[in-house]
């Protein structure tokens, strides 16, 4: 029998592991590749193409994933409030035992995401499948840790917080649902990292929304016993939150085993290594995540000082902030796999094109932001109180933070490039200097001296001191990998396990 010669492969074909045909290359030419999806998938498609339409596809799904997941909590408050102001305390005493768990989740997957993210680069995708599948198992093993943890040592958490025995057993109730399911609470936000690393924003922001959309159908349904379902009051919030996030992790799965195919069961004994490059960065990307909730605890302590009505008005600025700094927080989820991917192609250029795309991006945004702020500070705080006390503080907080947002964009840009590139101490050092080496003791400061705007005052020259140090340490790593290639995983030669 005559041997098939092989037929030549086109440019756009070549990242195929199966062999090139006649019919492969006509559906090329046609538009139409007949590579399998997950070929397409586990390769650097951010090393190459407009850089701004990168940046901008990474960042919309993912400010829509956001705002889904702030939804998340406001539905839950509002149907608890249904209940009673008993139930709405006790699930507001959660609050922080959620924020630490994201706060990890979060950690665990910048730490994927970094060495997923630089490993596709690199092309070496048996690595990316490894370090992935590992990335879940871990996330497994955080959310049966801290079930552990929060099951023990529950009514002491809840007792020092301020729990009494009135709202205790309504938290208990919330709690034991919400530790059971936490392993699907946890799996979601790290699988999304590991799907952004690989350049596909879009099914983690799909996913999100999802999520809190069934979270909300579901909410009304357990909470209050509708369409012949037990009523369960904070039980069915915690239920509600466990199954909308069950679906999401099942859907992530489906799409890492049968889609990309970016899951596999090979390289088990390698586990501990993986685990070793993942925490690496993660550890401290946890830590920094911490931060901010340790660092708004003190600032609220500090406004105490001033009446509650000032607590109230602080309030209303750090809500009405949140919505602000979105597009900041969804740039920052788009810049780390694109640095991964591009520093690993070693395609430093479009780094530096990427790090001056998001400078101009946070200077316009930050600075349009601000001025609108200013001007409508008053009808917007007035949507949510009408206390002339909080009023004058919520008003004074957002005609002075906001001109310095576009320092925090830049600060928060700093921190996930560094995390992308390797060098968690050096993004930690930025968090460190935004939150408790600066932020607080400057407004502690401050404050004493020139009252309730003095603490504003202090969280504006964070935001500057974070901006300066992060670009000085932004600026010596990129020096450091152009010249040296000092990147982890950067062996190209090294056997793929």
């Amino acid at each position: 029998m005559t041997e098939r010669r092989a037929h030549p492969r086109p440019r756009c074909c070549r990242i195929s592991p199966y062999p090139a045909s006649p019919s492969s290359c006509r559906h090329c030419r046609k538009g139409a590749h007949a590579v399998p999806y997950h070929a397409r998938v586990m390769k650097a498609r951010l090393a190459e193409g407009p850089v701004g339409r990168h940046l901008w596809e990474l960042m919309v799904p993912m400010m829509i994933g956001l705002l889904a997941m702030i939804s998340f909590g406001l539905v839950d408050a509002w149907f608890v409030s249904r209940l009673g102001p008993l139930p709405l305390a006790a699930v507001s005493y959660t609050q922080p035992v959620g924020f630490v768990v994201a706060a990890v989740a979060m950690g665990i997957g910048v730490g994927a995401s970094s060495v997923i993210a630089r490993l596709l680069g690199q092309g070496n995708r048996r690595r990316v499948r490894r370090i992935a599948t590992h990335a879940f198992m871990l996330s497994g093993m955080l959310g049966l840790v801290l079930l552990a943890a929060g099951w023990i040592f529950m009514e002491d958490i809840f007792g020092v917080m301020g729990a009494d025995e009135t709202t205790l057993p309504l938290v208990r109730d919330y709690m034991e649902i919400y530790l059971v399911g936490l392993v699907f609470v946890i799996g979601p936000a790290i699988g999304g990292s590991i799907l952004r690393a690989l350049g596909d924003a879009k099914s983690p922001g799909v996913l999100l929304a999802l999520t809190a959309l069934v979270n909300a159908i579901l909410d009304p349904i357990l909470i209050f016993g509708l369409f012949g379902f037990p009523r369960m009051e904070v039980q069915g919030a915690a239920l509600a939150t466990v199954i909308a996030n069950l679906l999401s992790l099942a859907a992530m799965l489906v799409i890492g085993i049968r889609r990309d195919k970016f899951l596999t069961l090979r390289g088990m004994k390698l586990i501990l290594d993986s685990w070793k490059r993942i925490l690496h960065v993660g550890l401290s990307a946890t830590a920094s995540g911490l931060m901010a909730p340790l660092t708004s605890a003190f600032v609220v302590a500090m406004v105490a000082r001033f009446g509650q009505t000032a607590v109230a008005g602080f309030g209303v600025g750090i809500r009405t902030e949140a919505l602000a700094l979105l597009p900041y927080m969804a740039l920052g989820a788009a810049i780390g796999p694109f640095v991964g991917q591009n520093a690993g192609a070693e395609r430093m250029d479009r780094v530096r094109e990427a790090h001056n795309w998001c400078l101009r991006f946070t200077t316009i945004y930050g600075l349009s932001v601000a001025a609108l702020l200013s001007i409508f500070a008053v009808p917007i705080v007035g949507l949510f109180t009408h206390d002339e006390g909080a009023m004058s503080a919520a008003v004074t907080q957002l005609r002075i933070l906001p001109w310095t947002y576009c320092l925090l964009g830049v600060t928060i840009i700093a921190n996930t490039s560094l995390n992308a590139l390797g060098k968690p101490l050096a993004a930690m050092m930025v968090s460190l200097c935004r939150t408790l080496l600066v932020y607080v003791p400057l407004s502690w400061l401050l404050g004493l001296w020139f009252g309730l705007i003095g603490v504003f005052f202090g969280g504006a020259l964070g935001n500057l001191v974070s901006a300066a140090v992060g670009f000085l340490l932004l600026r010596r790593g990129l020096r450091q990998v152009e010249l040296t290639g000092a990147l982890p995983d950067n062996n190209r030669v090294k056997a793929q396990a």
